[in-house]
């Protein structure tokens, strides 16, 4: 069984995305207007409100919001994974049936993410000296989400032939670096995230509209960055154990 070095497979997906930077503005360049219109229309529509009893407008903008960006993850993705596998670029706008089975199948994978971090949180609302249990149990269950997403890249290439059980078997073995993967990925996206705050709340001292507006920008630029930057991670991985390509 091959084994995976962590700091090799998060430099790859890095370096990848650096590489082809233009292919990268050309996926996004119909997608990332949409969200910052989306950003936008939330922006003046304000946040819902959690006490209400009705869907009101807040509400119906954040929900359809969220069903878009969504879509518009799947399909920059599809994209990612068959330019960097296939050496393919297609449409921008990308909404086909392996974009429809990308969504689905990243949802199941969220789905089956939350049974047991929903378990283990009501469980320590019960017993709570099980607490002590919940970050382990988060890790695990980080792992497993990445295993399973080993299927994406198959699923974005139009293979049907590719299950989450053939994605789990690939990556046996591959327990701690796996978990390296993911915890190297936080840490960039968590150092991403904090500096991003420190200079949003700068600007926010001069001029806290301004601040808003560059928020709204730099969300959708920053979902673009993160949706091809984890596509790319799992591009990697599924190059490496399912395609045995070296890095």
């Amino acid at each position: 069984m091959r084994k995976l070095s962590p700091t090799k497979a998060i430099s790859h997906a890095f370096t990848s995305l650096v590489t082809y930077r233009a292919a990268a503005v050309r996926i996004g360049m119909v997608w990332v207007p949409i969200l910052f219109a989306l950003g936008v229309v939330q922006m003046l529509v304000g946040q819902p409100d959690p006490q209400a009893l009705e869907l009101n407008a807040a509400a119906f903008v954040q929900i359809a919001s969220a069903a878009v960006s969504f879509i518009a993850f799947s399909s920059m993705a599809v994209s990612w994974h068959r330019f960097i596998l296939r050496d393919e670029m297609g449409s921008p706008l990308r909404l086909d049936a392996p974009v429809l089975r990308y969504a689905g199948n990243s949802l199941l994978i969220m789905l089956m993410a939350l049974v047991p971090l929903v378990t283990g949180l009501v469980l320590v609302l019960l017993l709570p000296f099980i607490s002590i249990l919940l970050l382990p149990v988060s890790l695990m269950v980080a792992v497993a989400v990445t295993r399973l997403s080993l299927k994406l890249p198959a699923v974005a290439l139009g293979r049907t032939d590719f299950s989450f059980k053939d994605a789990w078997a690939s990556s046996a073995d591959n327990l701690w670096q796996l978990l390296g993967v993911f915890l190297l990925n936080a840490a960039i996206v968590f150092g991403i995230l904090f500096m991003l705050v420190l200079v949003l709340s700068g600007i926010g001292q001069i001029s806290p509209a301004a601040a808003k507006a560059v928020e709204v920008v730099v969300d959708a630029m920053l979902k673009l960055f993160l949706t091809l930057f984890n596509a790319s991670i799992f591009t990697s991985l599924y190059g490496f154990f399912v395609e045995r390509r070296d890095f």
